[in-house]
This record gives C-alpha cells, sequence and structure tokens, in this order.
C-alpha cells in the first residue's frame, strides 16, 4: 500500500505532466493557425499597393485608349478607374478576411482545458 505523500506526489507528477502536454498542443496549434498571416499580409500588401498603382494607371491607360481607339476622355478614365479599384477592393478584401481574430484562437486547447478542469 502506498502511503498518502507518495500519492500526492504522483498525482502532483500526473498534473505536471498535463500541462506540458497541453502547452505543447497548444503551441501546436497556434502554429498551425498563424501559418497563414504572411500570405494575407502579402495580399493585403498588394492590395495597397495596387490602389495608387492603380490610380496612376488610370491616366495613362486613359490616355493610351484615347489616343487608339478614339473613345471619349470620360469613358476611357471611366473603365480603367473602374477595373483597378475592383482589382485593388477584391485582393484587400481577401486579404483582410484571412486576418480574422477569431481564426488565431486555440480553440481544441481551449476546450480540452475547459472540459479538464470541468470534471474536477
Amino acid at each position: 500500500m502506498r502511503s498518502t505523500l507518495e500519492l500526492s506526489h504522483d498525482v502532483i507528477n500526473q498534473v505536471q505532466d498535463l500541462v506540458r502536454v497541453e502547452l505543447a498542443l497548444f503551441r501546436a496549434e497556434m502554429g498551425e493557425r498563424t501559418s497563414g498571416i504572411p500570405s494575407s499580409l502579402a495580399a493585403v500588401g498588394i492590395g495597397v499597393v495596387l490602389l495608387p498603382v492603380g490610380i496612376g494607371m488610370v491616366l495613362v491607360a486613359a490616355s493610351l485608349f484615347l489616343f487608339r481607339y478614339g473613345l471619349p476622355l470620360d469613358l476611357a478614365f471611366l473603365i480603367v478607374a473602374v477595373v483597378a479599384i475592383v482589382m485593388s477592393l477584391i485582393l484587400l478584401r481577401s486579404g483582410v478576411a484571412r486576418l480574422k481574430l477569431s481564426r488565431f484562437v486555440p480553440t481544441k486547447s481551449i476546450s480540452q482545458i475547459s472540459s479538464l478542469f470541468g470534471g474536477l
């Protein structure tokens, strides 16, 4: 038969092991959830860069349209502006959508820890 001191020592060791395992799970889950940050930031960066570049391209493209196709000046500006702005907004929206804060919450670790302490 084991003494109370030995049993207490075993319980403490098991709790320490459990905490180590849960922390390792937490680190792994956070690494998995944050792996898409660089590509999301790149999409946001490209979108932010393309917006002013697109505005500059509007002037150049409008001039080229005007000289090459004989389009009225206002129609040429409108066509190029709409295309550039739509492309920039699509890139910005997709990048920002992938950066939602809820994506980085370690739900698996939280549920395991809460079920562990809820069962005590």
